[in-house]
């Protein structure tokens, strides 16, 4: 075994451990691509490669004929580039086989390298090997991630943003301002001006303000950003037996939420991808909303109702038109009002005058009253959504790198309040900046555990 520290990053790496995978999309293709990688991946080529003893030059494309050495069957003819250490993807030893793309000659080639000494990679371990090298780091490792999964025209350009290294070199340089900080804090703590030695400490609390406005520039900037990357939420709140279930269902045009007659049916947020006028947007049906006769489950979704109400950029308050009951407590903001049950004999719903600047539709899940309306009024809005991130160039955008970030902002704040307070310890001033350095680390890596590795690698596709 041997260790890699490359940024900050402690990693255990097998010296003999060969890994393989297609780095090509599933399904028929032109060309399909398997990628080896690691100490002894070109001994394992050579070893498909029929003609060849030795290898090529590195880094240039040439014709092979692959063959399984355990039966010398032809596997398929290829295009094969050599990678020396410190020169691929990965930075280790790799090799990289250009194939035809259909899926049962990718799959005999994967398995004679797994006969010949390979073992398949786990989701991510490329780009993890990667950033072990030092070849990038976590922030653009999410980056590719990003790029793999882009589903908007968003999301492909913050993760151009992101591998092109420019929010790294922010967050190294918002890194390296708090460190100049600290440096100073703990100076006046060391030393008396008998000593020589005088920090203007009225400059280093302003200076530790703009820092603390930085970062929630960022902050602000990636919840503007957020919709257009991962998509609009739309939220579905009411009371119990609004209609909220059914209505979920028509506008994804098919059965997903279980609808009944009995009220606390739905005890959980249900999500599912609706698009909508050509934006990716989540739809969400929500636990009905009530104060009294909910037992401890209810009550659980409920809570979560409230929260999915609170995140969402769209919620829609539906309201039973045959008995429209006033939920106990208002979500914070309410976006439209559907009035569901068209179908039946309406009653009045004097509450709903407190909300005249509120768009208020008529729907019916029974006779379709009313629902391409809405389907077009949500899919204007949600456009409005997802333009307000339009030309913002993100530091942050995934939820592990905005909970980081939002973790530093707080570690600056409480040294800027523990400033504040008279006779405050110096000492509780430099463990806030301290911290924050830490939470920044995170973010793009030069301070990161393996278990946060672990999270962020699981959830990539398996060849990246």
């Amino acid at each position: 075994m041997q260790t890699s520290f490359a940024n900050g990053i402690l990693a255990p790496m097998k010296t003999a451990d060969v890994i393989v995978a297609l780095a090509t999309g599933a399904g028929s293709a032109a060309i399909g691509v398997v990628r080896l990688s690691g100490p002894g991946a070109w001994n394992i080529a050579l070893t498909l490669c029929r003609d060849r003893n030795e290898p090529p030059p590195e880094r240039r494309l040439v014709m092979e004929w692959l063959s399984d050495p355990s039966t010398g069957r032809v596997l398929d003819q290829a295009l094969v580039a050599f990678f020396c250490a410190g020169a691929s993807y990965t930075g280790e030893e790799a090799v990289e086989l250009y194939c035809h793309g259909g899926p049962a000659v990718l799959d005999r080639v994967l398995m004679a390298c797994l006969r010949t000494g390979a073992r398949s990679a786990r989701p991510g371990e490329f780009t993890r090997r990667a950033v072990v090298a030092g070849r990038m780091d976590l922030l653009q490792a999410e980056g590719v991630a990003l790029l793999a999964m882009a589903g908007t025209e968003a999301a492909v350009d913050v993760g151009l943003g992101a591998l092109s290294g420019r929010p790294s070199a922010q967050i190294q340089m918002a890194r390296e301002s708090l460190l100049d900080l600290l440096a100073d804090v703990e100076a006046a703590l060391d030393h008396s001006e008998e000593d020589g030695v005088v920090v203007d400490l009225e400059a280093v609390a302003e200076r530790l303000g703009d820092q603390a406005n930085r970062l929630a520039g960022w902050l602000q900037d990636a919840r503007m950003l957020r919709p257009a990357v991962s998509g609009v939420r739309i939220a579905l709140v009411g009371v119990p037996n609004a209609g909220k279930s059914s209505l979920f269902n028509a506008l994804l045009g098919r059965s997903r939420a279980i609808v009944h007659a009995d009220p606390g049916t739905t005890r959980d947020v249900v999500g599912e991808q609706l698009p909508l006028a050509g934006i990716c947007c989540q739809l969400l049906d929500t636990a009905g909303l009530r104060d009294a006769g909910a037992d401890e489950v209810e009550a659980e979704g409920m809570s979560r109702a409230a929260d999915a109400a609170r995140e969402a950029d769209i919620v829609v308050l539906v309201v039973d038109g045959a008995l429209p009951q006033c939920p106990d407590v208002l979500p914070a903001k309410v976006d439209v009002v559907v009035v569901t049950k068209a179908d039946l004999p309406q009653s009045e719903a004097s509450w709903l005058d407190a909300m005249p600047e509120t768009q208020i539709l008529r729907t019916s899940c029974i006779s379709g009253e009313g629902l391409n309306e809405l389907r077009s009024m949500l899919a204007e809005k949600a456009s409005e959504v997802a333009r307000r991130g339009d030309a913002l160039k993100a530091v942050v955008a995934g939820q592990r790198q905005i909970d980081s970030l939002t973790s530093a902002l707080r570690s600056i704040e409480t040294a800027g309040h523990e400033w504040a307070v008279d006779d405050a310890p110096l000492e509780a001033v430099a463990s806030g900046i301290r911290r924050a350095v830490e939470f920044l680390g995170e973010v793009d890596g030069s301070r990161v555990t393996e278990e946060v590795l672990d999270r962020v690698f699981q959830r990539f596709c398996v060849g990246k």
